[in-house]
């Protein structure tokens, strides 16, 4: 994801020289040295930076705001049906856990009707009430 944010970030940086060249060239441009298209590029990164720094932390964040979750027993589930029962017994949303675990909200129903049909119930309030009785979530 980082790797993504880095391109992008590159990109605009080359369409913005590109632009600053041609404007450069043009007669719009008032601008009799270097500087003043120096001093644009810098403030623009400067809020484009910053921009995505508040991004980085904000996703940063949330990966630490990530419960401290415990499975006392995996008998019968998978390594990710156990995550996704982890973070249902704590109240996230389908496309909550989809985000946090980096897979699909369909493949979360997935997940979810799996662990649903191990614990032999019919909805999300019941499964993580039978996680926590059967002693699978603690």
């Amino acid at each position: 994801m980082m790797f993504i944010t880095v391109i992008r970030y590159g990109g605009l940086l080359a369409v913005f020289l590109i632009v600053l060249a041609v404007a450069k060239r043009s007669y719009i441009s008032n601008f009799s040295n270097l500087d003043g298209y120096i001093g644009i590029a810098a403030g623009l990164f400067l809020l484009l930076g910053g921009a995505i720094g508040v991004r980085l932390i904000k996703r940063n964040s949330d990966a630490a705001a990530r419960p401290e979750l415990s499975v006392l027993s995996a008998d019968g589930f998978s390594n990710r049906e156990l995550e996704v029962l982890l973070f249902l017994c704590h109240g996230y949303t389908n496309n909550e856990i989809a985000e946090h675990l980096e897979i699909t909200r369909n493949t979360v129903k997935s997940h979810l009707k799996n662990i649903y049909g191990k614990l032999d119930v019919s909805n999300r309030t019941q499964a993580a009430a039978e996680a926590k009785m059967l002693n699978i979530i603690g």
